[in-house]
């Protein structure tokens, strides 16, 4: 489903305007992504979890070339969804 499918699901069942819907789903999508770069996790119970986690500095291949470079040690974003949905 792709985000504007995703905004006419959210009016249809809303029963408001597809902009109100997509306001609304910009609005979440702020809310996320900036608890995230504060290092805080975002839990919807029984539904998704978005999370960060430290990754260590490495040392990687460059496959193009074969030269090693090092990775910084930096944050990585990830969500699970919750047990109930991992079904599908």
């Amino acid at each position: 489903m792709l985000t504007q499918e995703t905004v006419s699901a959210i009016a249809e069942i809303t029963g408001g305007t597809k902009k109100d819907a997509k306001a609304h789903l910009d609005a979440f999508k702020e809310v996320v992504v900036g608890a995230l770069e504060r290092g805080e996790d975002v839990e919807l119970k029984g539904f998704v979890s978005f999370t960060t986690k430290e990754v260590a500095e490495r040392t990687a291949q460059n496959p193009q070339n074969g030269e090693e470079v090092v990775v910084p040690a930096h944050r990585k974003g990830s969500a699970s969804l919750a047990k109930s949905l991992r079904k599908f």
